[in-house]
């Protein structure tokens, strides 16, 4: 786990990065997805050469632009649209899967998942994150999806708190209104 004096840094860097493989061509996107660590990408190093926060921990970096390689929809570059929604959390999305209209009470991800996910740490959580921002990625619905330098705090220095109660946020926000509904309809 690294420290950062500067938040900021991360979060500018997260965006820029979203921002580059938002724009990127097929054969550069694809090329982030598949990059191994450490050997990385050109448009990976192409970012970290111009974000000091991205050379200081390469490897960690090298995951969560693979992550959001895989969040970043294919096809015609002008009708991509951007990844970051400021107003939705990690936590958030990995309940409701992104879909702002979400109302049941199976989330996306498994609580037993996020608690796995939630408690490993190191290369575990690096796995444990790719696999669940990839099960999203095939779900996807069209438009800004998350806040992105979520992503990489899961990465750098996890918080779990702040995971875990958007996450039952969103759950309990959807029971309350299935029984609301439910109540309704009695």
């Amino acid at each position: 786990m690294i420290k950062f004096e500067n938040s900021n840094d991360v979060a500018a860097a997260t965006l820029a990065l979203a921002k580059a493989l938002q724009h990127a061509s097929p054969g550069d996107l694809a090329a982030v997805r598949r990059m191994r660590i450490p050997l990385g990408a050109p448009l990976f190093w192409r970012m970290a050469a111009r974000h000091e926060v991205i050379g200081r921990n390469p490897e960690a970096w090298m995951v969560i632009a693979r992550i959001l390689a895989h969040l970043t929809p294919t096809g015609d570059l002008s009708s991509r649209p951007p990844l970051h929604d400021p107003q939705r959390p990690l936590g958030t999305v990995l309940c409701d899967g992104g879909d702002r209209n979400w109302s049941s009470e199976s989330p996306m991800l498994s609580e037993q998942r996020l608690a796995r996910l939630l408690a490993a740490r190191g290369k575990a959580r690096q796995v444990a994150l790719e696999r669940a921002m990839r099960m999203l990625a095939n779900r996807r619905p069209p438009g800004p999806l998350l806040n992105v330098p979520d992503i990489a705090w899961a990465i750098l220095s996890p918080r779990n708190d702040r995971i875990a109660r958007d996450y039952y946020g969103r759950l309990d926000r959807a029971s309350r209104t299935a029984n609301e509904k439910e109540a309704e309809n009695a």
